[in-house]
């Protein structure tokens, strides 16, 4: 999860940011991060209900916060996931104040249909078809959610393009065109993170985790 790690200043938001990764790199929030790894790919391990169950906690935080995706998360749980009807899951939903209650238990009802395959898709050997297919043919995640579930359930190749990393490449490259909205433009934006995360050997999932920890102070899922 992406929850606040204690006893560590952040470093200065105007340095460059593979400055700041290295300094954090080397500091406790490194051991932090490996927890988070550790846990990831745990969750890549784990049942289909609950690689399932982490599908819908990306669908969830689209255009909210990934707060609000985890105590709905743990609100609803993994039976409503699997079971609630459309009806039931949004009256959940609202009950427990999510803004998009009518949108999203939509969606996850509908995407029900891939729960069994989910474990094959998280083990392939190639994620850039895993993640096709799931913006291919789950309503409600785009790049940015696949990209999101793959990291947290093991997958650390692709970056996750939200607005505080957006934020952060926009502030110190601002010669660069930083957009998402096509598939095209995600890729182009997504290759930056890519170099950037060779430039230090990091994979592009990882790197994420502490470029949150920068833009935010938090490291949460």
């Amino acid at each position: 999860m992406r929850k606040a790690s204690s006893g560590v200043k952040t470093v200065l938001p105007e340095a460059p940011i593979l400055f700041q990764v290295k300094q954090l790199m080397d500091s406790p929030v490194s051991v932090d991060i490996g927890k988070k790894i550790v846990e990831f790919k745990t969750a890549g391990n784990g049942s289909k209900e609950f690689i399932f169950g982490e599908l819908c906690f990306c669908l969830l935080t689209a255009n909210t916060s990934a707060e609000m995706g985890v105590r709905t998360q743990q609100m609803i749980g993994m039976d409503g996931f699997l079971n609630y009807s459309e009806t039931k899951l949004r009256d959940e939903l609202k009950r427990v104040k999510y803004r998009f209650y009518n949108l999203r238990s939509k969606f996850i009802v509908n995407s029900r249909w891939i729960v069994d395959k989910l474990p094959s898709l998280v083990k392939a050997g190639d994620t850039f078809e895993s993640r096709e297919y799931l913006v291919e043919n789950i309503m409600g995640i785009g790049y940015k959610e696949a990209s999101h579930f793959l990291r947290n359930v093991g997958v650390f190749d692709f970056a996750i393009l939200d607005k505080h990393i957006l934020g952060m490449l926009r502030n110190e490259k601002p010669e660069l065109e930083i957009r998402v909205a096509s598939r095209k433009n995600y890729l182009h934006t997504e290759e930056i993170i890519l170099d950037m995360a060779r430039d230090i050997n990091l994979e592009p999932g990882i790197l994420d985790l502490y470029m949150w920890k920068i833009a935010t102070g938090k490291i949460i899922k």
